[in-house]
């Protein structure tokens, strides 16, 4: 049989004031980098949208991506680290979807004449 489940201590936030100030500020910033790589679609995203998505990146084919960019873009667009590198290359991955994504949603000529339009 299981034994019981222990009731967890409350969680006791040990931060100063000042340091909880900082790692709010850090994720703001975090996330408004991430917004605006997604409303621009810029080739290369900022260094914290690379770094953000670092932890989903897939060993090693968005690292190989993420090279290609650096030697394209160079080392001030992607720094010569794994995180940026992979974050870089699954933000290649992502664009690109993104892009073909918003064409395919595009009206054209043809499509409006195949619609009768």
């Amino acid at each position: 049989m299981s034994e019981p489940a222990q009731e967890m201590e409350p969680y006791e936030n040990t931060l100063s004031l000042d340091e909880l100030r900082r790692e709010v500020r850090q994720l703001w910033d975090r996330e408004h980098a991430l917004t605006k790589a997604l409303r621009e679609l810029p080739e290369v995203p900022h260094w914290r949208v690379q770094y953000l998505l670092s932890s989903a990146a897939k060993w090693p084919d968005d690292h190989e991506v993420g090279k290609m960019m650096q030697r394209k873009f160079g080392l001030d667009a992607i720094a010569p680290r794994s995180e940026p590198e992979g974050g870089a290359g699954l933000w290649h991955h992502i664009r690109a979807g993104v892009l073909a994504a918003r064409t395919a949603a595009l009206p054209t000529p043809e499509k409006d004449k195949d619609d009768g339009r």
